[in-house]
């Protein structure tokens, strides 16, 4: 016969049980906190982070602020551009009208855009553009984009053949490119083929459906409560970012969203309320070219380092200001999404040690970067403390990497610190001298201290080690 004592020690033991694994997921979201925590004191990330699985949310929390100039903090109803983010939901627009038969995806763009130039047009097909092997170009890569073209209000056919319709950089098919230009067409022909604007369609396709209420189309004009205001983040600290018409991101990065709001935009991918399994399938199939299907980046996770085989879907998005990431682990439902509203913060970094603290794995805690810890030398000591500092990391195996420090090195220009600039580019170029970039900025900033002729020579070296180089080319023609 069973006693009470015999009734109550299962209880018990689910009740520890229950009581550990709460403990255990506190304790997870703590170590999450902390680790976000050092991206933000070292001025490297401000912003929303979320982490959810089955869409219920294990952790959440808001960093810094939303607009620096009112002191309004970020709140779980902060408001981000979410930039390139956008081209998955362009993505699904268009399966949508696969499924509904208005589309198909290996028909060429000219059975949709009759008025794209047709040379073009007859040879790539919707779903290259989708998956980035059409061979278009990057509007966003134009010379003087920022400048002569980011500002200014178009409509969508004068966009397209204002900057989406120069030659195809490749055969179709054969290679991989990122392609602003293609998104920005592909929300031409879903507006050529349901009769209604871009936006509107994704409001009634997507965002009214899954009810995602603190989504949508950005614009200027727009009243849009809780919107973060966007920031520069550069050695001299925190600006408002450039002015950027919402007209020219379009179908390829418009849109803004929540943290919150992704979570639904998530778990809609997992049922049939969007689209149904074939075309969810087609979805996340790849290019041969690269692991990038049909507004999604693929990648399988490392089996032997998570002990199972795990597939992560993800994308990001950088837009004036903001930066944004979306990653989710199908087999786990896993979801990890990480909004920030001062520029290029390290999302990738940050979402790799979020995954691998969820699953126990060791992980990169966050460290200052080069340019900022070369600057504090700078500030403190000048130019023969900064190049101290630049030894100093090389001795300790953490060499800046050429990149970094050649962007530095314009940072200090645009500050009018040309002769630390010079060092700078020095460094650099003594460092990688094989690398044609170094010694083409180089050559820029001894021009800007009036050092021609050390100038003509760093530029003769860039030409020697890339003969196509343009700017060198240039410059050494009007050097001589």
């Amino acid at each position: 016969m069973k006693t009470l004592e015999n009734y109550l020690k299962p209880l018990m033991l689910v009740s520890v049980l229950l009581f550990a694994n709460l403990a255990f997921s506190k304790e997870k979201a703590q170590q999450m906190a902390d680790f976000i925590q050092e991206f933000h004191n070292y001025k490297q990330f401000n912003g929303n982070v979320l982490v959810a699985k089955e869409g219920k949310i294990l952790f959440e929390k808001s960093y810094g602020y939303a607009n620096f100039e009112w002191d309004i903090k970020h709140s779980k109803n902060s408001k981000f551009r979410i930039g390139s983010i956008t081209k998955q939901f362009t993505a699904m627009l268009i399966l949508q009208l696969a499924q509904q038969g208005k589309l198909k995806l290996d028909e060429p763009l000219a059975t949709y855009l009759p008025d794209y130039r047709q040379d073009s047009a007859k040879k790539i097909t919707i779903r290259q553009i989708l998956n980035h092997t059409s061979g278009l170009g990057n509007y966003t890569q134009t010379k003087d984009f920022g400048e002569k073209y980011s500002r200014n209000p178009y409509s969508v056919d004068q966009f397209i053949r204002l900057l989406c319709s120069d030659d195809l950089v490749f055969e179709p098919g054969t290679q991989f490119r990122y392609s602003n230009s293609g998104y920005f067409i592909l929300g031409a022909v879903i507006e050529k083929i349901t009769g209604k604007r871009y936006q509107d369609v994704l409001q009634e396709n997507i965002l009214t459906p899954l009810n995602m209420a603190n989504t949508g189309y950005d614009s200027h004009s727009k009243i849009i409560k809780y919107r973060a205001s966007g920031y520069a983040n550069d050695l001299a600290g925190y600006s408002n970012t450039d002015y950027l018409d919402m007209s020219i991101p379009y179908a390829a990065g418009a849109m803004y969203s929540t943290a919150r709001d992704l979570v639904k935009w998530d778990q809609a991918l997992y049922s049939n309320q969007l689209l149904n399994a074939e075309y969810k399938k087609q979805m996340y199939q790849v290019s041969n070219q690269r692991d990038y299907a049909l507004g999604w980046e693929v990648k399988k996770l490392d089996k032997d380092q998570y002990g199972k085989a795990l597939t992560q879907i993800q994308h990001g998005g950088g837009i004036n200001g903001f930066n944004a990431f979306i990653s989710r682990v199908i087999e786990d439902k896993l979801l990890i999404v990480i909004l920030n509203n001062t520029g290029g913060a390290p999302l990738t970094p940050m979402t790799n040690g979020l995954l691998n603290i969820y699953y126990e794995k060791p992980y990169e805690a966050a460290t200052e970067h080069a340019d900022s810890i070369l600057y504090k030398a700078l500030k403190d000591g000048g130019i023969a403390a900064l190049k101290e500092k630049y030894a100093e990391l090389v001795t300790h195996h953490k060499t800046p990497r050429e990149r970094t420090i050649n962007y530095f090195g314009y940072e200090l220009m645009q500050m009018n610190k040309l002769n630390a600039a010079v060092a700078v580019f020095e460094l650099n170029s003594q460092h990688y001298p094989d690398s044609a970039n170094t010694h083409d900025s180089l050559g820029e900033a001894y021009l800007a201290v009036g050092e021609k002729q050390k100038a003509l020579i760093s530029y003769k070296r860039a030409l020697e080690l890339d003969p196509e180089s343009e700017s060198a080319k240039n410059a050494i023609k009007q050097l001589q």
